[in-house]
Order: structure tokens, then sequence, then C-alpha cells
């Protein structure tokens, strides 16, 4: 890892910011409706990266916020989430999505490309999602490795069920629809 701040560690902060703003939309909601007390448990404000990154190990730093991220998140679905709020909180996800819509003109990958900038899902030497297949019509990709099933007690399908919710959200202006099988092929395609 580089001793300075490239355009990667921003890529990845912005990630990290946007796991943020859907735990606050969705601790958010859980306040006004009373299954939280305070949000504040569960959110964090993230600072510009330049005013708060340890360089002296960037590559540490940054893991520790994905780290934080995650267990915050997991810890608020996991106080909330019951049968009876599962479909409300699947609805807020999808807006969440709907809210950071893909452009309605966007091939299936550049669809994938606005998902890989947009969910935490390591860092790219990480390998944990390879493309399989694309073509004009449709993109599949595998997920390699689970890197979230820590965080919600080895049970990963509602952090799962939640992201299909935001990638089926962020696609709803486009020609295209999101396939899943068992969580880890992916498929985008053209209707």
């Amino acid at each position: 890892m580089s001793a300075f701040l490239g355009p990667i560690h921003f890529w990845l902060y912005n990630k990290i910011g946007k796991q943020e703003e859907l735990t606050k939309a969705i601790a958010a909601y859980a306040e006004r409706t009373g299954w939280i007390q305070e949000q504040k448990k569960y959110t964090k404000e993230l600072p510009s990266l330049e005013s708060v990154i340890d360089e002296s190990n960037i590559h540490g730093w940054l893991q520790g916020q994905i780290h934080d991220a995650e267990i915050r998140y997991a810890n608020l679905i996991g106080s909330i989430m019951n049968g009876e709020r599962s479909e409300v909180i699947k609805k807020t996800a999808f807006d969440f999505g709907k809210e950071n819509a893909i452009a309605p003109s966007a091939s299936p990958a550049e669809a994938y490309k606005a998902f890989e900038d947009f969910f935490v899902n390591g860092m790219p030497c990480d390998r944990v999602n390879v493309i399989v297949s694309e073509s004009d019509e449709e993109l599949i990709w595998q997920m390699t490795q689970d890197i979230h099933a820590q965080y919600w007690d080895n049970n990963p399908a509602i952090y799962y069920s939640l992201r299909n919710e935001i990638m089926r959200g962020m696609l709803v202006e486009t020609g295209l629809v999101l396939e899943t099988r068992d969580n880890t092929v992916y498929t985008i395609k053209k209707i």
C-alpha cells in the first residue's frame, strides 16, 4: 500500500460514505417510528478523508472504518428487524437505491461499475467480485468471498436481501433488471 492518499483511497472512502448514508436513512426512520431511542448510536458523520486518515497506516485505517461502518449497520438492522418490519426496511433500502439511481441509458457494464463504485466490497485487489461473462445484453459476476457474513452473526441473508433491494432501486430508471442466485452469482440484463 502506498504511503500517500491516492484516488483509490478516496473511492473506497466514498463507498463507506454511501453505507453511512444508508445506515442514517434507516436509523432516522427507525427513530421516527419509535423502533430505536436515538439514531446517534448507529450513525456517524464522515469528515473529509484528508482531515482524519492516519497517513502512516492508510490501509489499516480504511479497514477500521469499514469494520466500524459494517458493525453499526448490522447492529441497527439486527435491533429493528422482525417479520412485520422487514418489508418496511426493504422498502427503505429500495428507496435509498432510487435516490442513487443509475442513468437511464446505462448498459449492463455501466450498471455493474456503478454498483462497484457504490458498495463496500473491499479493495479491488481483494477480487471479491469477478466478472464471469459480459455482453451488450447482460453482465454476470460472481462473489468469490463473503466479506460481510462476519458482521451478521454468520447469517448474511438479511444483508444481501437489503443490498439486492438497493441495487433494484438503483436500476429502476434503466431498462435493466437484476437477478441473483444464492447471493453469489448476479446478472444484470436488459429487459
